[in-house]
């Protein structure tokens, strides 16, 4: 980049054009989605937001659910992100887009699952806790601890159960809902 107008535009141009491919998102969602795609560049995109709010590329709204600010574009907005995405490397599109997908499949599965890894210090172990949870509500529906050995087998744990989670899912809940759990040891 050659100078600070530049720089300026590039970033618009970039916020821009995770808007144009995702539609209107949380600050929290698109904050991740930079820091994965790079990170190097966080502070200088998301300290633009109030420029581009000012030159009306950009709109917010309040979600009513926790206050968190909504992006949107607008048609100045629009035009930059279609215009002048020439400014922004293939690679740095496709790396945007790829990780924007990652964050947003991701935070659809969160709705309805949790897995996390927790270390109690007291008792010197780890755990992986899954729940389900209702997605109209966010109430849990069931609520798993399962002892792992390690910090490095509850990760392959956790990242086998997310790779297959509405299945191990379905079959859970079937087993306290249905007779046909005995299907799936066939």
């Amino acid at each position: 980049m050659n100078n600070e107008k530049d720089e300026r535009v590039d970033v618009c141009v970039y916020f821009c054009f995770i808007l144009y491919s995702f539609g209107e998102l949380h600050e929290s969602v698109i904050g991740e989605i930079i820091l994965s795609s790079f990170p190097n560049e966080y502070f200088e995109i998301m300290g633009s937001i109030g420029f581009m709010l000012e030159k009306r590329l950009i709109g917010e709204k309040k979600d009513p659910k926790n206050g968190e600010s909504i992006y949107y574009l607008l048609d100045e907005g629009r035009k930059i992100a279609t215009d002048l995405n020439s400014h922004l490397t293939p690679s740095m599109k496709e790396k945007t887009v790829a990780e924007g997908n990652r964050v947003l499949t991701r935070n659809d599965r969160e709705r309805s699952v949790r897995c996390d890894i927790l270390y109690d210090r007291k008792r010197d172990r780890y755990d992986l806790n899954v729940k389900f949870l209702n997605e109209m509500n966010g109430d849990t529906i069931l609520d798993m601890k399962l002892y792992a050995p390690d910090e490095k087998k509850a990760e392959e744990m956790r990242d086998r159960f997310l790779s297959r989670s509405s299945f191990v899912i379905t079959r859970v809940l079937n087993m306290f809902l249905k007779d046909d759990f005995f299907m799936y040891d066939k």
